[in-house]
């Protein structure tokens, strides 16, 4: 019974942390319609405020408030400066909070360090209540007391005043609200100030229970979303269920099932998906943002001459056939590099550019896809590269087919949520599944592959070439794909589902196929991958790995099906460059080529390109994507 009581206490206490931390994200999403992932990285900000603020000298009340004003200071100059002109467009919102996340964590890192660091709470908050024969921490109930005050001042706020009645109406009528001369781009911005002040405070207040450290703003953000999809965006009783059954889940998973805990969370995340979508109280206006027409209409001139349309061609031959053989080895590993991620970047932009969808957890396949084929080996004896492969690529198809099924069941910011839910799951697993994956320190000695060629040796160059022929076949593949009656219908789909189908069109279908060979040609990626870099860890899955193939598609551009191989060779040569000067300053480089990118070149480099080329090439017509 005091084992019981104990862990009630523990999770309504982490609960009521998470209920401060999703509040402030779950107004913002559903009031604006913005998917602020940037607030994991507000809650940081609070928390090293609050550090700095007590290692200075000042006291304990002072360093909650000056996280929280802090905090909202940030989000108010991030909703200013960057958010309010990205109005309604879904990616953009998403990329440029992304690109945040990196600036301000690798900000954090060159300042206070990479490790955990903490503060203590004043005398009158540490000492011990004793429950039979534990001794239960008094800031646990110190939480609990302040989520129940914050939870009746927000409801208050958001229910019993003008202000309230202003955001609920922006809500489920904003055309209506404007209407009436509120002026809600106002609102708008003290929206996000409140949710961004919210961030802090729970960050500050946080600190000295579990610390602050540079790397947990997208962990942070994780517990987040899943108790904004259980509980509902913009509902403030929906916000606080959702935050206290995920942490009571968790509290009573890691006291009884400490091997299983995560999945836990996931797995009510999972039924709350596939029960009710919107959540326990969810509001379900005001939710899908526009992604914006992809069509690309360019002037087409006659040409000058027919052999200026074949020097693109030519230059890719050059560029990929005649010269690698003569580059010394680590421009020859470079250029396969960039082989292999535009595989995985031209799989990404089939369910993005050419479908609508935008997946945060697409590292997913192609990190299935590393670890079967590496697994196959290291642990089965299946020698044979064609074997191994063809297993890899069709299990990366069955955990598609799977996941389909439940990110289907919702779109917009919602398909967001929940790609980037269920793909942090897979990651989880690849970290604690030790026997099989190796844990953090994953799988190490992967061989070239064997072909079954007798007496054939693979060397750098070799593999090249054969990563080659399979970059040509998925680009082969993919560009049959979206100009047949399937891609086209796939382009009609993203551009105005409604009217698909109306014209009979199963739009679910199309969307769930596409999604299922997106994830087979990522997991082809993540086979060749896992030859390339020998060792295959948990990173192949995470995050980081989704949002550099989302940066290579955003720089090529979405609207030209070759753009994702030119973002892919920008971002590597980068990447490369960047290693080679500021290696510790790679995430700050990435974070500031999102923002760059989403404000100052949102067509892509490959837009661009074309529209060079076709001042050399003069016709009259359209040029499709």
């Amino acid at each position: 019974m005091d084992l019981l009581t104990i862990n009630l206490l523990n999770g309504i206490s982490f609960g009521m942390i998470l209920f401060l931390l999703a509040m402030g994200l779950s107004i913002t999403l559903g009031v604006m319609g913005i998917l602020n992932l940037a607030h994991g990285a507000l809650f940081m900000i609070g928390g090293f405020i609050a550090l700095s603020t007590v290692n200075a000298g000042g006291s304990f009340w002072l360093a909650m408030a000056l996280g929280s004003i802090g905090a909202g200071v940030v989000g108010l100059i991030i909703e200013r400066l960057f958010l309010s002109r990205l109005h309604q467009q879904l990616d953009n919102q998403v990329l440029l909070t992304l690109g945040l996340v990196y600036i301000i964590g690798n900000a954090a890192l060159w300042i206070y360090g990479g490790r955990v660091q903490l503060f203590n709470a004043p005398s009158i908050l540490t000492w011990r209540i004793s429950v039979g024969n534990y001794a239960f921490p008094f800031y646990r109930i110190f939480l609990i007391c302040v989520g129940v005050i914050a939870f009746i001042a927000l409801w208050w706020l958001v229910e019993r005043t003008r202000f309230g009645s202003i955001v609920r109406a922006g809500m489920d009528y904003k055309e209506m609200t404007m209407g009436l001369g509120v002026n809600y781009s106002l609102t708008c911005s003290l929206v996000f100030a409140l949710g961004a002040s919210i961030g802090g405070f729970a960050g500050s207040v946080a600190t000295p229970f579990i610390g602050v450290f540079q790397s947990m703003a997208l962990d942070i953000l994780l517990y987040a979303l899943i108790v904004v999809v259980v509980g509902g965006p913009g509902s403030v009783l929906g916000t606080l269920f959702g935050a206290l059954t995920i942490g009571l889940v968790d509290a009573f998973g890691k006291a009884f099932f400490p091997d299983f805990a995560m999945f836990t969370m996931y797995l009510v995340l999972i039924i709350m998906l596939l029960i009710k979508p919107s959540g326990i109280l969810g509001r379900s206006h005001n939710v899908d943002t526009i992604l914006g027409n992809r069509t690309l209409i360019i002037p087409d001139y006659r040409p000058r001459a027919r052999l200026i349309r074949y020097i693109p061609y030519l230059i890719c031959f050059l560029a990929f056939v005649v010269l690698p053989p003569l580059f010394p080895r680590y421009l020859q590993s470079m250029i396969t590099k960039i082989l292999i991620f535009s595989i995985f970047a031209l799989s990404l932009n089939l369910i993005w550019g050419y479908t609508g969808l935008i997946s945060l957890g697409h590292a997913t396949y192609f990190g299935v896809g590393a670890y079967l084929s590496t697994i196959m080996i290291v642990h089965m004896g299946i020698g044979n590269f064609w074997l191994g492969a063809l297993i890899a690529v069709i299990i990366g198809g069955v955990v598609a087919t799977i996941y389909g099924v439940i990110a289907l069941r919702v779109s917009g910011l919602y398909f967001l949520l929940v790609t980037l839910a269920l793909g942090q799951l897979v990651f989880y697993i690849s970290t604690v599944w030790r026997p099989m994956t190796g844990g953090d320190n994953g799988i190490i000695g992967t061989p070239y592959p064997d072909i079954g060629i007798q007496g054939f040796v693979f060397n750098p160059l070799s593999f090249y070439f054969l990563v080659l022929i399979f970059a040509s076949m998925c680009y082969f593949l993919l560009h049959r794909l979206v100009n047949s009656p399937f891609g086209h219908a796939l382009q009609g789909i993203r551009d105005d589902e409604k009217k698909m189908r109306t014209l009979g069109y199963n739009t679910w279908l199309y969307k769930y196929v596409a999604y299922i060979l997106a994830g087979m040609f990522a997991a082809v990626a993540g086979v060749l991958f896992s030859y390339f870099l020998v060792v295959v860890g948990p990173p192949q899955l995470s995050i980081t790995t989704s949002t550099v193939a989302i940066l290579m598609v955003i720089v090529g551009s979405t609207q030209v099906f070759w753009g994702p191989i030119v973002g892919s060779i920008v971002v590597i040569l980068l990447e490369y460059i960047a290693s080679i000067y500021v290696p510790e300053r790679w995430p700050l480089i990435l974070g500031g080529i999102f923002m760059i990118t989403v404000m100052f070149l949102r067509d892509g480099i490959g837009v661009s390109l074309i529209r060079l080329w076709r001042r050399l090439d003069y016709r009259d017509g359209i040029v499709k994507s």
